[in-house]
């Protein structure tokens, strides 16, 4: 006998959907959502096993809908004609069956004979087959407690760490039928919550199946990804590169999913990323490698689809900074009047200095991320397909079970009290440096010369206009995303961020790990010693000989000329080099806050923004004057002059 689950638990489900979407009435859509909520229910079962997860097609249906307004305009929450008539239809097929009780199954039956509902059309707008769906919630048995096929996962010897459970699981779910699972590599190098590894599946019979790299990490990052793939990336990979293998595993009892990419392996059968051979290859040939053999096998559909694009610096670089404010949600009974409306058009300067405390409305931002388990909902400017997010605000104690939030949905007032602003975020991360500098000045120390100080200049830099080219980005070019194939071909992996972008977005990612990879080893964790660092950054930049810097320093420098390399080939304009030092000031701030690089890179990262604000000085206008004004070097020190 299959556990039931029967109608009048699933109404208070759909009565709860309807509640937190503010509807006031009960349609299919707050049924089906309903009915997706069950743990371990039927449909979330099925859309695991076409790639979907049930939180997902639940968004897609909420973004559908849209959220009604806070007044309710009529007594009860009444049922809609649709709604009516699949209930009737769910009881029919339960007559069918002898039974007088409306289940799960009942319902979802009625829900598909009912084509022209606003959930069956979500459905098929994801190329879902309608008709096969039907006969699956038909004939397909529940299972809540669900059954894990023993898979053996065997760690290879030279493996560090481990996995946890919920890791375990989803690779059990994604090599369903293997005897066995061998991990063989971690492919790190990463800065999100992602975990990438090697795996090699194994049958039942022992013979061994071409390895993978299965990437697990939270399900809505990974259906996003699958997503971004299929619309940037699959048809303008190389044949012979790493593509998805398959759908996305996505299990209903999970917050994890994941994603397998082939495994193409160099001409010993190791997979290395180019980070595997910094320490093998010369500078010259690394460089060589990155300017000749990755550019060139993806820059013809890549980097090199050189539309005219002009934008203000916020709209690409603002997303890598912190939050713009973090907020702690104001409960209803504590609001009073805000001090300060935000929207679109930001002024920044109205945030920069805001106090503890301090009220401040949010008006029409979009939904960027929402983390129920730790109650907090990332906003920002709402640019749809693209992961460059500005002006991010994250809101902290916001109840999910009191409302619904669904990535995009445009949120038309959140009131928030200030806890944190981005600029106490930015002396927070400097401080922790131990700095022998105020951090507040406007200028850094810099041998015989000052710097300008990144904390107080980077504002001005994002209002700058750039001309710029538009093509497609990988966005998240480090070294541990490029693989090497047979006769060192170049791989890609990993297109979660994947989107069309600034052209140089990648070569600065890219300058930036090498940067952290290679240069920052080298400095030790002085001050003074990461001042004469920068001062060879600074002439390398400028095509100047490097005499008193070491051979180690030069060799990791000269890696580095393979990307400035690529880069003149795609500025907009051969000369105007601040295009690039504008993308490397935003991303050697956000390396600076990031606490896994060892202390001097950190501190060397502060003084490569500072070194690429000086390059860009002609592009800021002074504080009170017009945007486009030049400054000048009694408005920033020269530097190398």
């Amino acid at each position: 006998m299959e556990e039931q689950v029967d109608l009048s638990e699933i109404l208070i489900s759909a009565r709860l959907e309807s509640h937190r979407m503010r509807h006031f009435f009960i349609g299919v859509e707050h049924l089906f959502i309903a009915l997706l909520e069950l743990r371990g229910g039927l449909m979330s079962h099925i859309l695991a096993d076409e790639g979907q997860s049930s939180e997902f097609v639940a968004d897609l249906i909420r973004r559908k809908v849209g959220k009604g307004g806070r007044t309710h305009h009529w007594t009860g929450i009444p049922n809609t004609p649709r709604a009516n008539v699949v209930l009737d239809i769910a009881h029919e097929v339960a007559l069918s069956q002898g039974r007088r009780e409306v289940y799960e199954r009942d319902l979802l039956m009625a829900i598909f004979e009912e084509r022209d509902n606003l959930c069956m059309r979500v459905l098929k707008a994801l190329k879902l087959d309608l008709d096969a769906l039907r006969k699956q919630v038909q004939t397909r048995p529940l299972a809540r407690a669900v059954s894990q096929t023993f898979l053996a996962i065997v760690f290879a010897p030279d493996f560090e760490g481990g996995l946890v459970n919920d890791q375990l699981y989803i690779l059990r779910r994604m090599f369903h039928g293997y005897a066995q699972l061998r991990i063989e590599a971690r492919l790190t190098g990463g800065y999100t919550s992602a975990e990438v590894l090697v795996a090699t599946p194994i049958r039942v019979d022992g013979r061994e199946d071409a390895s993978v790299v299965a990437k697990i990490d939270h399900k809505d990052a990974i259906i996003e990804e699958a997503q971004r793939y299929e619309r940037f990336v699959k048809n303008t990979l190389p044949p012979l590169t790493a593509r998805l293998e398959d759908k996305p595993t996505a299990p209903d009892i999970s917050d994890l999913a994941g994603l397998k990419y082939t495994l193409i392996t160099d001409s010993e059968g190791k997979s290395r990323t180019i980070r595997a051979v910094l320490r093998e290859w010369s500078g010259d040939r690394i460089g060589q490698w990155l300017s000749q053999r990755l550019f060139h096998t993806f820059g013809a559909k890549w980097w090199q689809q050189r539309t005219p694009y002009r934008f203000a610096v916020w709209q690409e670089y603002d997303h890598l900074l912190p939050p713009i404010l973090t907020l702690e949600v104001v409960k209803p009974q504590d609001l009073s009047r805000p001090a300060l409306i935000l929207k679109d058009p930001i002024r920044r300067s109205a945030v920069t200095y805001l106090e503890y405390g301090t009220q401040v409305a949010v008006d029409n931002f979009a939904v960027h991320k929402v983390d129920e388990e730790r109650g907090i909902l990332i906003l920002a400017l709402g640019q749809h397909g693209s992961t460059a997010r500005p002006y991010q605000i994250e809101v902290r104690g916001i109840d999910f079970k009191q409302d619904a939030y669904y990535r995009n949905e445009i949120v038309e007032r959140l009131v928030g009290k200030v806890w944190l602003t981005r600029h106490e975020q930015f002396l927070q991360g400097v401080r922790l440096l131990q700095p022998d500098f105020d951090e507040q000045a406007e200028t850094l120390p810099f041998d015989r010369d000052r710097l300008p100080n990144p904390l107080v200049f980077y504002a001005r830099l994002l209002d700058v206009v750039i001309d710029g080219t538009l093509c497609t980005t990988h966005s998240d070019l480090h070294l541990g995303n490029i693989m090497l194939g047979q006769d060192d071909i170049p791989l890609l992996i990993d297109f979660a961020r994947a989107r069309d972008g600034h052209a140089l977005f990648d070569w600065a990612t890219l300058e930036m790990s090498l940067l952290t990879e290679l240069v920052a080893p080298l400095v030790h964790s002085s001050w003074d010693d990461v001042r004469a660092v920068t001062r060879h950054y600074l002439l390398f930049s400028r095509g100047s000989v490097l005499p008193s810097a070491s051979e180690a320093l030069q060799n990791a420098f000269r890696a580095i000329q393979g990307v400035r390399e690529v880069v003149q080939i795609c500025l907009a304009h051969p000369a105007s080099w601040h295009e690039y030092y504008v993308a490397l000031t935003f991303l050697a701030l956000r390396a600076m806050l990031w606490e896994s690089i060892p202390l001097a890179g950190r501190r060397l990262m502060l003084y490569v923004a500072a070194a690429a604000i000086r390059e860009s000085v002609g592009l800021i206008a002074p504080q009170g004057q017009g945007r486009g004004t030049p400054m000048d070097k009694t408005d920033v020190p020269a530097s190398l002059d």
